[in-house]
């Protein structure tokens, strides 16, 4: 064993409980072996490339071993209290810690270094058990049945294996500070989704965005849809909504359709469309009807367009209810069926009042800011980073929001995607001159022009 230096550590209960409620979100994994002269518990932390290690001895005596920078300068850190918890969780008191231990050091020291050697007790400190991802299916999408004359067509439901693609959605999650325990609880229902929702025609797959969601509602958003509820969202143009709502998607592995509202939309027409065929009238259901039976999103785009008679068709669905009125009879509401829908407004609350009162009442109602600040929400959507492309581009907007302050003008002009369309410009075409008057003219000013 290495001849580390070790100090004493004696936590009161109370900062021993504290520590243990920091271990779901700053430990990844906890393992266990046995030498003929150590118990031996691994421990990965989520901030530490190294593992660290709690040994026992034949007597009994619990030490524990660990690199960081703070303690190789012989500093207090957090993975000496949250040490302490995890032994106290094994039914030991940890009181020796070593100090000043150096990565070299704790390399020497020795333990199993097979993983097969040890055995996970993730599932004693409420951690993920890690997930060894399947291939990718090749085989064809399943087919459906025959267009039915009296209820919407089922598909022949064929089970997806939900671990495909996890361990990405799992990094992802991390990086977005989502706690552990709630990882946990969207592991557990992306499991149920893919054994009771399947791949549909007319359908998108739920796929990575090539830039998901950067911001603080993705948390709040996934917290509403596990207890059960669907959201509006609003915002600003260029707030993310669809980023949102397309990260959602990928993270739930939920089938996405989308409805754009429109003022000519009726509750008929909402639902689905009257047919006729061999002879026999028919009722051709939406693809929202079938959305709503068979599972998935449901992206309702300016949801605000919709009148209130139109909306007062899905109050029924976003209720305990849970049923949609058709022609041929309720549709009954699949769980994992969710509605999103989505608007543009200005400042404040302005665009959402349109919506009928009843209808937004079994909503969660979630206003989005700005996912990033400009230059950043425009280097991650196109990868544009020459500091003085993003600077021009700022300028412009900065030039356009003054326009529209002062001057009540130029509001078509604030554009995000005009800005994103201009950097993929410059990324392909180079920055003169001639290629930023163009982009000015037909990606942003001229916008104000459109019809």
């Amino acid at each position: 064993m290495s001849k580390a230096k070790f100090s004493r550590m004696d936590l009161n209960e109370a900062s021993v409980n504290m520590f243990s409620s920091k271990i779901p979100d700053d430990v990844d994994s906890v393992e266990e072996s046995q030498t003929t002269s150590h118990k031996i518990y691994r421990i990965k932390f989520s901030d530490l490339d190294p593992y660290a290690y709690l040994l026992i001895d034949t007597s009994g005596v619990i030490k524990f071993y660990h690199y960081c920078e703070a303690n190789e300068k012989k500093s207090q850190c957090k993975h000496l209290g949250i040490s302490a918890a995890i032994a106290q969780k094994l039914g030991h008191k940890l009181e020796k810690v070593s100090m000043g231990l150096t990565i070299s050091e704790l390399e020497a020291i020795s333990v199993p270094k097979d993983q097969k050697n040890y055995t996970s007790l993730n599932s004693l400190f409420e951690l993920l058990e890690p997930v060894e991802e399947d291939k990718p299916s090749t085989s064809p999408a399943p087919a459906t049945t025959p267009a039915a004359t009296t209820s919407p067509a089922r598909p022949i439901m064929k089970k997806r294996n939900w671990t495909e693609g996890w361990n990405s959605i799992q990094d992802y999650l991390k990086s977005q500070r989502i706690n552990t325990r709630l990882i946990a609880r969207i592991q557990k229902k992306r499991s149920l989704i893919h054994d009771t929702v399947s791949l549909r025609p007319m359908t998108i797959t739920p796929k990575e965005p090539n830039f998901p969601y950067q911001g603080e509602m993705l948390s709040r958003a996934i917290r509403h849809i596990l207890n059960g509820k669907d959201l509006i969202l609003f915002g600003d143009k260029g707030s993310g909504k669809d980023t949102l709502i397309y990260t959602l998607s990928w993270i739930f592995g939920l089938p996405m359709t989308i409805y754009v509202g429109n003022r000519d939309e009726t509750k008929e027409s909402l639902v689905g469309e009257p047919g006729f065929r061999n002879g026999e009238s028919t009722f051709d259901p939406s693809e929202l009807a079938k959305t709503i039976e068979n599972g998935g999103i449901i992206n309702m785009a300016e949801v605000n367009m919709l009148v209130g008679d139109v909306t007062s068709i899905l109050h029924s669905v976003a209720d305990e209810n849970r049923v949609l009125a058709s022609p041929i009879g309720a549709i009954r509401r699949h769980e994992h069926s969710l509605i999103i829908g989505s608007m543009n407004v200005g400042e404040g609350y302005a665009g959402v009042k349109q919506l009928n009162e009843a209808f937004k009442d079994r909503f969660a109602i979630l206003r989005l800011p700005y996912a990033l600040d400009f230059k950043k929400l425009i280097e991650g959507k196109t990868g544009l980073s020459d500091s003085m492309d993003l600077a021009f581009l700022e300028k412009v907007k900065k030039a356009i929001d003054r326009l529209i302050t002062e001057e009540s003008q130029g509001s078509a002009a604030d554009t995000i995607r005009g800005y994103i369309d201009a950097a993929n410009y410059f990324l392909v075409n180079g920055t003169t001159f001639e290629t930023k008057v163009e982009v000015i003219e037909d990606y942003i000013i001229n916008s104000a022009t459109r019809s």
